[in-house]
C-alpha cells in the first residue's frame, strides 16, 4: 500500500494554500458561468467545466512550489500508473460501481417504488461511451482527483489514520460542490445537501481504499470517480430519472455499508 509520497513530507500550511487556491479557483469559475447563462452559447458549461479544475489547480501549484517541475512530474505521472491498477479499473468500472446502483435500484422497486421508464442512453450505445467521455474530461475526474487524491489525501495520511484523512476529505469535498446546490440546473439540485454531504464521505473512505491498494495509483481514483459520475447518468438512481430520491439514499446507505466493513475488516490498516 501506498500512503507515502513528496506531498507527505509539506508544512502544514501548504494544506492552507492548497484550499485556498482550490477553492477560490472553482467558486470563481462557478460565479462567472452562473452570470453567463443568459447567454445563448456553450461559454457558461466551458467556464463550469474550467471550475471543476480547482482541486488539480491548486495541487500542481502548491506541488510545484514545494518541490519544482520534478514534484509535478510526479504527481502527474500517477494518473498514468496502470501497471498497478489496471484490474481494479476493469473491476471498478465494469462491475463494482454498476452492480452498486443496480442494488439500490432494485432494492427501490421491492419495497414499492415506480419502476424507470426506461434507460434512455442504452437505446444508443455510443451514447454510453459518449457520457462516459465527457464525464471524464469536463465532469469532475481530471479536474477533481489529482488534487483530492493525487495531493490531498497522501498530505493528510502522513498526519492521520486513512479513515480520519478520508472523513475529512469528504468534509471538504462535499463543501467544495456546495455553491452548485444554488446554480440553476446542476445535478446537486435534486438532492439536500445533508445527503450529499454523507454520502461524499462514505465515497471518500473508498476511494482512500482504493488508492492505498494501487500504490497511490490517481488513475484507480479516476476511473471510479467516472464510473460513480457516469454510471449515474446511465443507470436511474438520481431523483430526477427514478422520479423518487429513494434510490439515491439507498445507494448512500449501500456505499456506508462497504465503508464500514473495510476499516473493520482492515482493522483501519487499509
Amino acid at each position: 500500500m501506498a500512503r507515502q509520497n513528496d506531498s507527505a513530507a509539506y508544512p502544514s500550511s501548504s494544506l492552507v494554500i492548497y484550499g485556498v487556491i482550490t477553492f477560490v479557483w472553482s467558486w470563481f469559475f462557478w460565479l462567472i458561468s452562473t452570470l453567463l447563462r443568459s447567454q445563448d452559447s456553450l461559454i457558461p458549461g466551458l467556464i463550469g467545466a474550467i471550475a471543476t479544475f480547482g482541486p488539480t489547480v491548486g495541487a500542481i501549484v502548491v506541488t510545484g512550489k514545494q518541490s519544482g517541475r520534478a514534484g509535478i512530474r510526479t504527481l502527474l505521472r500517477r494518473g498514468f500508473q496502470w501497471r498497478s491498477s489496471w484490474q481494479w479499473c476493469l473491476i471498478l468500472f465494469f462491475v463494482a460501481i454498476p452492480l452498486l446502483l443496480l442494488s439500490a435500484l432494485a432494492i427501490h422497486l421491492a419495497l414499492g417504488g415506480a419502476t424507470p421508464p426506461r434507460f434512455p442512453p442504452f437505446d444508443h450505445a455510443w451514447l454510453v461511451a459518449l457520457n462516459f467521455i465527457l464525464v471524464l474530461i469536463l465532469g469532475g475526474p481530471l479536474g477533481e482527483e489529482f488534487g483530492w487524491r493525487g495531493f490531498l489525501l497522501p498530505t493528510l495520511q502522513a498526519r492521520m489514520t486513512p479513515l480520519i484523512a478520508s472523513i475529512w476529505i469528504g468534509v471538504v469535498w462535499a463543501g467544495w460542490h456546495l455553491p452548485l446546490f444554488f446554480i440553476p440546473g446542476q445535478l446537486q439540485q435534486q438532492f439536500p445537501f445533508p445527503l450529499f454531504l454523507i454520502n461524499t464521505v462514505g465515497l471518500s473512505i473508498l476511494f482512500t481504499w482504493v488508492y492505498n491498494n494501487t500504490q497511490g495509483s490517481v488513475l484507480s481514483a479516476i476511473v471510479l470517480h467516472t464510473a460513480v459520475n457516469g454510471w449515474s447518468g446511465v443507470i436511474p438512481i438520481l431523483p430526477e430519472a427514478a422520479g423518487s430520491l429513494r434510490p439515491y439514499a439507498i445507494a448512500t446507505l449501500l456505499v456506508w455499508i462497504i465503508a464500514i466493513l473495510i476499516p473493520w475488516r482492515t482493522r483501519g490498516n487499509y
